[in-house]
């Protein structure tokens, strides 16, 4: 098919618009469908964070529109797409919530190498790749065969993690599965297939990569970036992992760049809080305040803290998947007390769990909505003063419905009969904040690396504040791989530190009155 002239003359002005750098607006029209006619693709080198949100993608124009009520369980609306000089991104509307990683059909199509003649026929384009979302799997055409590749051979990320109808998509653009580079030319086509319905409708979707006006990420700030409030750390240990001799050194690395007041851990359950105590000072020192302050809930949660512990209490969620709430003094550098509350939901979507994985962790969910209810109306087991700040942070595991995360930031319980009802769980009646802190020297958000797992990496750590009275001055999730040499150099990092430690990265904020 020949575009019409009208046509013709408003693609070329388009791409000419790219050519010079000139930004689009977030009005962009939506593009058509690209066809074998076209002698450009289009192109959109920009900074795209993998955050789970849509805020950054407001200036990326739409590359394809699709027919609404042509697809069965999915029904694809619109295509985005981008690049940076690490990875292609895109965004994808379904039509329906799902969850990605699980029970869906829907399917990725790369033609890498921009040559319908190599790879899979697929929609009349040759795919390359072809990732089944719901399967966590995927095959290649490399050395002449079709073999099965795993998340990590393509440098797959997709946010978020819990149920959604949009989702965010990140490949690396240096990926070698099956020891042949995934991208082979500056163009590609993209398609997507599943649930009844298709993208696009015939062909596949051209894009081209530009290495040109490629955007950097920041140098990331590992400091503090004020003399106030109280530096966080949150951090799952991996199965008691604090503790192993063969980690210690990355820990210490990781303790003496992050000097923490506050560390709430995760996943310590073969050990109490004191000998959680004597490690801290082992592979660290003793603070300031001149000695560490522990405590230890549920079967894992251990805190440990350089202000003196006032009060906790143990938050019953589902049989022993107990939150913990601790009341430090922190006076002296905040300006008030700080109510932190760690909590570890339980993991994954077994299909033989009775009740559900996903009912136990919306009971853990409401169970400290309903505590933080209590403590507003001061009738809680322990005694909160009014407007003290609060912290809810740890391993939550969301990798289901995304009610459980919309729980925490909202305040809406849903097992009210065992609960109680809803309530806004700021002192100010609003939400709280997902402060959903950006990997040091990537565009990811991800807080599990999903090594050695047909999962891909995701965002199952987080942490909410009260920012009616609380201001997150600085936060960043330690990613020891992203940083450049210099930094680490300066820190005393190796490399590899945050991924000898944990298959969790840590999570660091800095919390100043607001």
């Amino acid at each position: 098919m020949h575009l019409s002239r009208p046509l013709f003359l408003l693609a070329l002005a388009a791409t000419l618009l790219v050519g010079c750098d000139a930004g689009p607006t977030s009005n962009s029209t939506d593009a058509d469908p690209p066809n074998d006619s076209e002698t450009e693709a289009p192109t959109y080198p920009t900074a795209i964070q993998i955050d789970g949100g849509a805020s950054d993608w407001s200036e990326v124009p739409v590359r394809h529109t699709d027919a609404t009520g042509d697809g069965d369980a999915l029904d694809f609306e619109r295509l985005w797409v981008a690049h940076d000089s690490e990875r292609l991104y895109l965004r994808v509307e379904v039509g329906s919530e799902i969850n990605l990683q699980e029970d869906n059909d829907l399917t990725l199509h790369l033609d890498t190498d921009y040559d319908a003649n190599t790879g899979t026929e697929v929609q009349g384009m040759g795919a390359d790749l072809s990732w089944t979302f719901g399967e966590r799997s995927g095959r290649v055409h490399a050395n002449g065969g079709r073999p099965e590749v795993e998340h990590e051979a393509i440098g797959l990320v997709t946010l978020p993690t819990v149920t959604s109808s949009v989702f965010e998509i990140a490949l690396d653009r240096d990926a070698t599965p099956a020891t042949a580079p995934l991208f082979r030319a500056d163009s590609l086509r993209i398609a997507f297939t599943g649930g009844g319905d298709q993208v696009p409708d015939e062909g596949g979707l051209s894009y081209a990569f530009t290495d040109t006006d490629l955007p950097n990420w920041p140098a990331p700030e590992l400091e503090r970036t004020t003399n106030d409030g109280v530096r966080v750390l949150s951090y799952n240990a991996e199965r008691d992992g604090f503790f192993e001799g063969s980690r210690g050194d990355s820990y210490t690395q990781i303790l003496n760049t992050v000097q923490p007041d506050i560390i709430g851990f995760n996943e310590l359950y073969e050990n109490n809080a004191e000998a959680t105590r004597e490690r801290v000072e082992s592979l660290y020192g003793t603070p300031d305040s001149g000695q560490w302050h522990v405590d230890k809930k549920g079967i894992d949660l251990i805190m440990v803290s350089k202000y003196p512990i006032l009060d906790t209490h143990a938050i019953t969620g589902y049989q022993n998947y107990t939150s913990g709430a601790y009341l430090l003094d922190t006076e002296d550098d905040l300006g008030t007390p700080l109510l932190v509350i760690l909590a570890h939901l339980p993991c994954c979507n077994y299909d033989d769990a009775t009740p559900s994985r996903d009912v136990r962790r919306q009971l853990g969910v409401d169970s400290i909505i309903a505590f933080l209810r209590e403590a507003q109306a001061g009738t809680a087991a322990i005694d909160v003063p009014e407007n003290t700040p609060v912290l809810i942070t740890g391993d939550m595991n969301f990798v289901g419905d995304a009610q459980q995360p919309n729980t925490l930031k909202t305040g809406t319980i849903v097992n009210t009969d065992e609960f109680g009802e809803s309530t806004a769980p700021d002192w100010d009646g609003t939400d709280l904040l997902d402060v959903n802190p950006r990997q040091t020297g990537t565009s990811l958000h991800s807080t599990w690396m999903g090594r050695g797992s047909s999962y891909p990496p995701s965002r199952l750590d987080y942490a909410y504040v009260s920012d009616s009275v609380l201001d997150v001055a600085h936060a960043y999730t330690l990613y020891t791989p992203g940083l450049p040499d210099s930094l680490r150099q300066a820190h005393g990092l190796d490399a590899d530190a945050t991924t000898t430690a944990s298959d969790h990265l840590p999570l660091v904020l800095d919390l100043v009155q607001r």
